[in-house]
């Protein structure tokens, strides 16, 4: 765990103009100089102008549609959305990593892969799939001659599929509370709610099996650009799948007219804070990209995008008018 003392918010503004500064052109000998002065003003300016650069590797590491909508720079008339767009740039902060023995004893203890909260993982399995983990996830993976199996307890997982080299070809199988999945050659996300499971599909298909339902062969296939959410009993709606969804692979939140509720939901997933928002918020709806491995960062950007109050004590935080 990182024990850095926070930086200035002061400063982190700071150093977003710098950048915005910079994407508009090279610097002239005379902006450089002053650059170099203000790097020069301290170890938290130098802190500042690192987080910048490491979010913008992040955000080249985004779907190019995404990435795009994270750095376009806001109109000059809109001072709220430069600023909201300038600090988007330096949101990059360290990743806080959380002590590992006290997370085992948590749900999942003697699970195969464990990741603390705001840690994400990538792993390869034997047969080439790619698993990526996010936040406070634990899974198995049990691989014999007849499947391969993976057993999500809690959290989400992204998979991309790998071509099978045993003969027959085993099923790649995803099972959660809720029920099973077989991968139909894809790339998808899976990730357990308290009471369901959802679903998204980026690449291929997923047959969908739930765990109290009789499935034809053929039935219940989630194709590329959907997601479902669905219980032991059967499926929900079918929605449409989006690219910003997975953005927490790169330590981002991507909101499009997310409820604010909802917002500090996802968000607390990422860290130890407690967000309560006031009711008069209720009807404030979230757009933007956040950090997630930053959630006083995360909220300040909030507060000031839509002029609003914040109150800490502690890891709790109110968010008012």
């Amino acid at each position: 765990m990182s024990n850095d003392p926070a930086i200035a918010q002061t400063v982190l503004k700071e150093a977003a103009s710098w950048l915005l500064l910079m994407q508009e052109g090279p610097l002239s000998p005379c902006r450089q100089n002053e650059f170099d002065r203000w790097q020069a003003q301290s170890a938290d300016h130098q802190r500042a102008w690192k987080r910048a650069e490491q979010l913008l590797c992040r955000i080249a590491n985004l779907p190019p549609a995404l990435a795009k909508r994270t750095l376009n720079r806001p109109t000059a008339s809109d001072r709220r959305a430069v600023l909201r767009g300038v600090l988007l740039l330096i949101a990059g902060a360290p990743l806080a990593w959380w002590s590992w023995r006290a997370q085992v004893w948590r749900n999942g203890f003697g699970a195969d892969y464990i990741t603390a909260v705001g840690e994400q993982r990538e792993i390869v399995n034997d047969d080439g799939t790619q698993v990526t983990l996010n936040t406070d996830t634990a899974l198995n993976v049990r691989y014999d001659a007849l499947q391969r199996l993976l057993l999500l307890h809690r959290g989400e997982i992204y998979i991309r599929s790998a071509t099978d080299r045993q003969s027959p070809a085993r099923p790649l199988l995803v099972q959660t509370v809720q029920g099973v999945m077989l991968a139909l050659g894809t790339a998808f996300s899976v990730r357990q709610l308290e009471h369901e499971t959802l679903l998204a599909v980026y690449d291929g298909a997923v047959q969908v099996r739930p765990a109290a339902q009789e499935v034809a062969a053929g039935s219940n296939v989630i194709r590329a650009g959907q997601q479902v959410r669905f219980s032991r009993e059967g499926l929900g709606v079918i929605e449409a799948a989006t690219a910003a969804a997975l953005a927490w692979r790169s330590g981002l939140l991507s909101a499009d007219d997310l409820p604010m509720r909802l917002w500090a939901q996802e968000l607390m997933r990422y860290g130890r804070e407690r967000i309560e928002c006031d009711a008069t918020l209720q009807s404030l709806r979230v757009s933007g990209t956040f950090p997630l491995n930053d959630v006083p960062l995360a909220v300040a950007m909030l507060a000031q995008t839509h002029a609003l109050k914040v109150h800490s004590e502690g890891r709790n935080v109110l968010i008012s008018r």
